[in-house]
């Protein structure tokens, strides 16, 4: 059972996008749903803990910006692996 939390004048369908050596995975969440938006949360964090660098984008994908927490009202993070020099 899905806790629903807000009302639809706060709706955001959020979308975490990995993109790492494995592809493109991505995390959907509605932010009405609680258990969405923590189970989305959990994996931003740990991502974070593992040194990923996180970018929200534009709708349009125009404009983005690095971010340091989790904001279910955003409707777009791209999450990818800290660069390694040589």
């Amino acid at each position: 059972m899905s806790a629903l939390i807000d009302g639809p004048e706060n709706y955001t369908c959020g979308e975490l996008a990995v993109i790492d050596r494995t592809g493109d995975t991505k995390t959907i969440w509605d932010s009405r749903n609680k258990d969405e938006v923590e189970a989305a949360r959990a994996q931003f964090n740990a991502l974070k803990a593992k040194g990923y660098l996180a970018y929200t984008v534009s709708k349009d994908g125009s404009k983005g910006e690095v971010i340091r927490d989790f904001d279910e009202k955003l409707e777009k993070i791209i999450m990818s692996p800290p660069m390694s020099g040589g």
